[in-house]
């Protein structure tokens, strides 16, 4: 059979053995009917339905159809209805790729809500980079939360919160206590976190005017090792205003606004458009999502509050 378009006509010829019946069961006319039932005697080579006198008596082909086909087409109706969701019984792998920008202390908070309602699933996390978007089709990475400023085809996404980057420097430096400009920032000696763009190419581009480029003093693996480095050096770091947040009083750290004009940055959670329609991806994606959003919005606050003290 290759119409399938002609299966419930035949499962309601099958069931009436009656093509009027069957008519107004597909509110179809009689004449429209009858040449339905020749589509079917042709796709399946038999008469199906065999007239005798004032009633029609199915043919043994008809008869085996009858049996097999009401369930044949609950499993092709099945196909277009919504998958429906526990969570308890959920027994998936679910990865999420992090930005260095999004705090990992959110992390034990979404494995305790995990545990909590989908027990037998697992979580596993993985380094997140900005450049690694054109292979998300092909990767096993459900999530990733992480700044952005153009976000490819193919990929959808929530919007987590907007940030601006500021200066830091440890308390003992030159420039603690007093302005820092243009040229304080392409004289100064820097530190990077290895592998995180953070506008890198915009903040040179806007030390063009001094005729200078920034100075990269080391490059080190996170931003902890960064801060704590500040502490022992007289270098600087540009970070989000949510990071310095973090650790300016427990490094005892100074923070500067940044002394160019820089749009607000934007942080997401995205995903590629294979996982949109996936019901479980959708139910993790939408656990998550609110607790990535308060845990950074939060911080972003902080970050405000600290660089209005510092102005």
């Amino acid at each position: 059979m290759r119409n399938y378009k002609l299966l419930k006509a035949l499962a309601s010829v099958l069931e009436t053995q009656n093509l009027t019946e069957s008519a107004k069961q597909l509110n179809v006319t009689q004449s429209a009917m009858s040449k339905t039932l020749s589509q079917i005697r042709l796709e399946f080579s038999d008469p199906i339905l065999i007239r005798e006198g004032n009633r029609s008596v199915l043919t043994h082909r008809a008869k085996y159809l009858k049996l097999k086909l009401p369930q044949l087409l609950q499993q092709l109706d099945d196909l277009y209805l919504t998958e429906d969701i526990q969570p308890q019984k959920i027994e998936r792998k679910f990865t999420i790729g992090f930005n260095a920008y999004v705090a990992p202390t959110i992390l034990p908070q979404i494995c305790a809500k995990m545990e909590l309602e989908s027990p037998n699933s697992t979580i596993e996390c993985r380094l997140w980079q900005t450049e690694q978007f054109d292979e998300l089709g092909e990767s096993s990475i459900d999530l990733v939360a992480t700044m952005a400023a153009d976000i490819p085809e193919n990929i959808y996404g929530k919007s987590l919160g907007q940030d601006q980057f500021v200066v830091m420097m440890c308390s003992q430096h030159p420039k603690a206590n007093s302005e820092f400009g243009l040229q304080d920032l392409a004289d100064a000696k820097h530190i990077l976190v290895n592998g995180i763009i953070e506008r890198r190419e915009m903040v040179d581009a806007l030390l063009s005017p001094t005729g200078k480029k920034r100075k990269v003093f080391a490059v080190v693996p996170s931003f902890l090792s960064a801060v704590e480095s500040l502490k022992l050096t007289q270098a600087i770091m540009v970070a989000p205003a949510h990071i310095a947040a973090m650790y300016v009083e427990r490094f005892r750290l100074v923070v500067k606004p940044l002394p160019i004009d820089l749009p607000e940055h934007d942080y997401y959670l995205l995903w590629h458009a294979k996982n949109q329609n996936d019901n479980e991806h959708k139910w993790f994606r939408e656990l998550i999502f609110p607790q990535l959003r308060d845990n950074l919005t939060s911080a972003i606050e902080q970050g405000k509050l600290l660089l209005n003290m510092s102005q």
